[in-house]
């Protein structure tokens, strides 16, 4: 029952992003494998979410930041998003900014988001396997050395 609890801890966790949901993996001593697995899974779940509320979602958006705001930052970004395209939105951004902050700021400012919520789901997977498996030794050293 006590592995049950540290598993739905690092799974909850991961409602607050994958930044903080991979520390309390690793702290608690779960291998880094289901801490990835439990926090990207989180990630992905809560993504999916608020991008099948869809529609509805980004107009009460729209009306709580207002259009002309949104219209100032979808010129910068629109240069970045020239630079690097929507898969680079969803690959960098994602790890960078977080999740749900980048799944936002396309849902705002993106007309088509299947391809970049494909590659959204893509980047949270990456970092969050890439983030555990970098800091997983680096805290057990950590320890050693204390």
């Amino acid at each position: 029952m006590e592995e049950l609890t540290k598993y739905l801890a690092v799974y909850f966790t991961g409602l607050l992003g994958i930044w903080k949901g991979i520390p309390v993996g690793i702290a608690m001593g779960i291998t880094p494998f289901y801490t990835a697995t439990l926090t990207s899974l989180d990630a992905i779940s809560s993504a999916l979410i608020v991008s099948f509320a869809g529609e509805p979602f980004r107009r009460w958006l729209m009306k709580k930041y207002g259009t002309k705001n949104m219209v100032h930052k979808q010129k910068k970004f629109n240069r970045w998003l020239q630079k690097y395209g929507i898969s680079g939105l969803g690959l960098i951004a994602t790890g960078l900014i977080g999740p749900l902050i980048s799944l936002l700021i396309g849902m705002l400012l993106l007309k088509d988001t299947r391809k970049f919520l494909f590659y959204l789901l893509l980047g949270i997977t990456l970092w969050s396997f890439g983030i555990t498996y970098l800091a997983a030794p680096i805290v057990n050293w950590i320890k050693v050395m204390m």
